[in-house]
């Protein structure tokens, strides 16, 4: 196991999503039947869709803004800000740059993007608080999202109607009193296909080209584009069921904690049913399973703070003790052990605002 980290708390948390509602009913892509089938597996009834131009750098940046009104803290304070996306504004620079600049923060305070999805709020946490603790980084914000939807061809019938766009910010303050937190992280490169863009990056076997954009039929029939998101349902749904339940125990091992002693278990939300059977199988009940996936669909990379943002007023009257568990592409996936106090989760914004 890895070691824990301590004295780093966790101030605020925030969330943004678009106002645009893309609800399954309106799928015309499938049949009444199967409208019907797929909200019962997923729990999606309806997702959040960025309006044109509106990037997840936008979102992050409203979840920031929140987060810093709602803490008072003196932007030149904070020394450190990281971002987490796989849809970042532009391959260069590093969008954590540009939201450092519009931010007002400043020069002192570092900034770089990581490309990671599901597993971002354990991960993004780790690095966020060893960086902290190492190089004495007072505070920071941890900005984690995706607009996962302009990924998708809307024909795709596995991808389209499941993801949601949002983003996140999560302020960190040092802190020698603050309860260690505790870290399980894992990858597997060897599942990298179960969803995967193919095309796009520069040094890529598919790099972009300069002329039409062509179909391309995948194993599955669905035509999609080179730089289309594909998504392997049944491998993602063994990877799951399979993997993270030992990772939870672990990292509840390496906290002292059993199931009993938890408040809640914060999963990524990838669908109902790959939820409920990782619930189960680590022995946590419906009441201790907050859930963000019926109405903002899967969030990818900002799924966990999501959730918790959606259900703030069950973190508002008490400190909990909380797991979050983040998986999917990569394969990469991880868990968490942490303490929330009373307050720090703010209820979930909408915003259409888009930053010059």
């Amino acid at each position: 196991m890895m070691n824990p980290v301590a004295g780093v708390a966790i101030r605020a948390v925030a969330s943004a999503v678009p106002t645009r509602v893309a609800r399954t009913a309106g799928y015309t892509y499938l049949t009444p039947d199967e409208r019907s089938r797929f909200q019962k597996a997923t729990g999606i009834a309806e997702r959040r869709i960025v309006h044109a131009g509106q990037c997840a750098s936008d979102l992050c940046m409203v979840a920031a803004q929140t987060a810093l009104e709602r803490l008072g803290w003196a932007r030149d304070s904070i020394g450190a800000l990281v971002l987490i996306t796989q849809t970042g504004d532009q391959p260069v620079p590093a969008t954590s740059i540009g939201i450092q600049h519009k931010l007002g923060l400043a020069q002192t305070c570092l900034a770089f993007d990581v490309n990671l999805g599901c597993s971002s709020y354990p991960y993004g946490l780790a690095i966020m608080t060893s960086l902290m603790r190492t190089l004495g980084i007072t505070r920071s914000l941890l900005l984690i999202g995706d607009v996962s939807s302009l990924t998708c061809a809307e024909n795709d019938k596995s991808a389209w109607p499941l993801f949601g766009d949002a983003g996140s910010a999560t302020a960190l303050e040092l802190d020698d009193g603050a309860a260690p937190m505790y870290f399980d992280l894992m990858s597997d490169g060897e599942g990298k296909e179960a969803i995967i863009i193919r095309s796009g990056g520069l040094a890529s076997r598919h790099p972009p080209g300069n002329g039409p954009v062509e179909l391309e039929a995948d194993r599955d029939g669905v035509e999609r584009r080179p730089d289309n998101l594909i998504l392997r349902g049944a491998d993602i749904f063994g990877f799951a069921i399979s993997k993270v339940p030992p990772s939870i125990q672990r990292v509840l091992a390496a906290a002292g904690k059993p199931s009993d002693q938890i408040d809640f278990l914060v999963l990524h939300q990838a669908n109902k049913m790959i939820n409920d059977t990782i619930a189960k199988k680590t022995g946590f009940g419906a009441d201790k399973l907050p859930t963000s996936i019926e109405r903002f669909g899967n969030t990818s990379s900002a799924s966990i703070p999501v959730t918790l943002c959606s259900n703030a007023e069950r973190f508002a009257d008490r400190e909990t003790a909380v797991v979050t568990c983040g998986f999917g592409v990569g394969l990469s996936w991880g868990s968490a052990v942490l303490t929330l106090p009373a307050g720090v989760v703010i209820p979930c914004v909408e915003s259409d605002h888009v930053y010059a």
